[in-house]
């Protein structure tokens, strides 16, 4: 069970989470290769703690850390007969988060139990969505599916900020010129807004855009330039309200494997040259002129998009 708040207010007032709650996204929190099956690995996320392993069919499971005997931190534990055990007392969990046997023989409390998060397997990462279920689906990349392209997946660490403040340079099309340098890139004529994401697409005869925002933390893109096409994803997941970890997926077109430096060259080009102004900052929506219209339009969908606090952490 879980708390949903029906309108964010992380935009426009410094709440907590508590307060607060997280966005109800798709976040991820580990890449694929580090799961193998057997193993459990932990996470700090969305202000708690949480642990992913595989279950016996090889799917991703996402659960709270915390071990609600003694609160124990479950990803210290192991999986044993396809269960969670925790590494104090050996209570063990199923994959739905039911407490599945205490050794001693005791009777197992009805609320013996921790939250399970819904947990999916995409693009080489595991994503964990913040609710009892999920409101929409997996992050996608514009213009391609997992078997089209050759894509590789890499964790960039803890990030000092936010992954919603992050996400808005993805319709900042002001800072494509002034920041990066890139001087034919052009401005939608609209962005198209729906539940879960927004949407847009510019396109020429030298060169296509086509970007997504899925919830308030992914920004995927399709670019072509110069008749190449490549793939990039950037998203990431809060660790607490100012902090979040980061993760990126490049890819390229099947058969293209050996244009795939290029492409992790020009992503690390735009961090570098993002992230001194990200880290940095004293977010604030400051005076919008005309040209931040698109800006604008993100900022009412963060304003609204709902949130959400298990209750079982």
């Amino acid at each position: 069970m879980g708390m949903v708040s029906s309108k964010s207010k992380l935009a426009t007032e410094h709440r907590t989470a508590t307060e607060a709650g997280f966005h109800r996204c798709w976040y991820p929190v580990a890449l694929a290769r580090d799961l193998p099956p057997g193993s459990a690995v932990g996470r700090d996320f969305l202000g708690t703690r949480v642990v992913a392993y595989r279950d016996a069919a090889g799917k991703p499971v996402v659960q709270s850390a915390w071990c609600p005997h003694l609160g124990a931190d479950l990803s210290i534990g192991q999986i044993v007969d396809g269960r969670l055990r925790c590494p104090y007392h050996h209570w063990s969990f199923d994959a739905k988060g039911a407490c599945a046997n205490i050794p001693t023989g005791d009777k197992i409390p009805p609320s013996a139990r921790i939250f399970t998060y819904p947990a999916e397997e995409a693009w080489g990462l595991v994503w964990a969505f913040n609710g009892e279920r999920a409101d929409f689906a997996v992050p996608r990349l514009p213009g391609a599916a997992e078997s089209t392209i050759v894509h590789q997946a890499h964790e960039r660490g803890r990030r000092p900020w936010d992954t919603w403040v992050a996400v808005s340079n993805g319709v900042d099309f002001q800072h494509l010129r002034t920041l990066h340098g890139l001087p034919a890139a052009s401005m939608p004529e609209q962005l198209e807004v729906e539940a879960g994401g927004i949407e847009f697409r510019v396109e020429s005869p030298y060169h296509l855009q086509h970007g997504r925002i899925s919830g308030t933390n992914t920004f995927a893109q399709h670019l072509r330039i110069g008749g190449d096409d490549m793939f990039m994803l950037f998203s990431g997941a809060p660790i607490e309200p100012g902090s979040s970890s980061g993760y990126v997926v490049i890819g390229v077109p099947q058969g293209s494997a050996e244009k795939l430096p290029a492409v992790e060259t020009m992503v690390e080009r735009l961090n570098a040259e993002d992230a001194p102004v990200l880290s940095t900052m004293r977010f604030r929506r400051g005076l919008l002129t005309a040209s931040d219209r698109h800006l604008a339009t993100y900022f009412r969908y963060v304003d609204a998009f709902p949130c959400f606090t298990p209750t079982e952490q």
